[in-house]
């Protein structure tokens, strides 16, 4: 299996960061975002790999290289449209990729318990979406489930009852319901997933469900994950880690 990582746009939220470097390049606790993002996914068991890259995306090349470094392989995508909306990114990818894959973001920094879980589905929708029950906060793309299966997401809808991770697993299907969308001129890829939901093609995997409890640290660790936009962010992701540095075996 493959993991399509989008990695396109700038992170105008961070302001002086990313005015000569691209978000997914951005450190946290000394390694980058993407690198981050990477090296998890690998501790999930999948080694190859698909990036979309556009703002300032040759650095990022530069920087990863074919894989070998990190003991993955990658290849590159580019959105030459980056400065739309995520949707177009996704699209993007469909030559490269024609079995069920994984979908995370490069400013999501996630728990690897997250993504094991997402692959031990027995996927039966064209896409699975790990979700939070925390109550939304400003800017959360937000979602509204019912017996597992997604009824509506997006960051704006009145009613929800969890909250969008990051992480999906898909089948190749997703890339019609996001051309569906985007012909219709809806270019976030909720839009397209909003689509799958109304064909019921589209399914909810709960982390609170994973069990917390580590043998191995004999204590409660409860399921982790932070969607970086600003240096705010920054700062609560990198004492996330440091705090829950016992569920992470990354290794460069």
């Amino acid at each position: 299996m493959k993991s399509l990582i989008i990695a396109a746009g700038r992170g105008n939220r961070l302001n002086d960061l990313t005015c000569k470097k691209p978000k997914a390049l951005i450190p946290a606790l000394g390694l980058a975002l993407i690198k981050r993002v990477i090296l998890t996914t690998k501790q999930a068991g999948i080694n190859e790999f698909v990036i979309v890259i556009g703002y300032l995306g040759e650095k990022i090349k530069a920087a990863l290289g074919n894989g070998e470094k990190l003991g993955v392989k990658i290849d590159y995508i580019e959105n030459q449209e980056w400065q739309k909306s995520n949707g177009i990114s996704v699209l993007t990818a469909k030559k490269l990729i024609n079995e069920n894959f994984m979908l995370s973001m490069s400013d999501h920094i996630f728990d690897p318990r997250i993504l094991k879980g997402l692959l031990d589905n027995d996927i039966k929708s064209s896409v699975v979406l790990a979700i939070d029950r925390k109550a939304p906060l400003p800017g959360d793309t937000k979602v509204l489930e019912r017996d597992g299966k997604i009824i509506d997401i997006g960051k704006n809808i009145e009613e929800a009852n969890c909250i969008d991770t990051g992480l999906f697993l898909c089948s190749p299907k997703i890339f019609s319901y996001l051309n569906e969308a985007i012909n219709e001129e809806k270019t976030e890829l909720s839009d397209g997933i909003v689509k799958a939901a109304s064909n019921r093609d589209a399914s909810i995997f709960d982390i609170t469900q994973i069990d917390s409890y580590s043998s191995k640290m004999r204590k409660e660790i409860k399921p982790w994950w932070i969607d970086i936009d600003t240096k705010e962010d920054l700062i609560k992701a990198e004492k996330m880690i440091s705090k829950n540095a016992s569920t992470l075996k990354l290794q460069q």
